[in-house]
């Protein structure tokens, strides 16, 4: 964790609130991203981005070997029990078969569904959580 992550976590929360909810803008992927380049000053996959459809985030995602974001996730960062994330980890949560990421914060863990607004999620409903360092 690099100095003055907090604030730099807080403001990639505030962001994602405000934006519309669009892949390669704000989507499960973008967010929880956001919130590893805020606590550790680089993003998980620096080419995974510049994509402006589902389709082609999955394509961004196959590259790399991944068939979702949870297995993404898995590569980089250990998994910890949800129960034990903090604030500026990062999680899954599972809808319909399908993973979408977010980041824990101070009032719940925060999400985005397709296309939906940024939701506060209590961590009881996060499927598996990384321990971002």
């Amino acid at each position: 964790m690099i100095d003055g992550w907090e604030k730099r976590l807080n403001a990639v929360v505030a962001k994602h609130q405000l934006l519309p909810g669009e892949f390669g803008v704000s989507d499960c992927y973008i967010i929880p991203d956001d919130a590893v380049a805020a606590v550790t000053g680089d993003v998980m996959y620096p080419d995974a981005r510049g994509y402006r459809t589902e389709a082609g985030a999955a394509k961004k995602l196959r590259r790399h070997g991944f068939a979702n974001v949870r297995e993404a996730f898995a590569a980089r960062f250990r998994e910890i029990p949800p129960t034990i994330a903090r604030r500026g980890d990062i999680g899954v949560i599972e809808r319909d078969g399908q993973f979408s990421g977010g980041v824990f914060t101070s009032i719940g863990f925060a999400t985005r569904a397709h296309g939906g607004p940024v939701i506060f999620i209590p961590v009881s409903q996060v499927s598996a959580a990384f321990r971002v360092e």
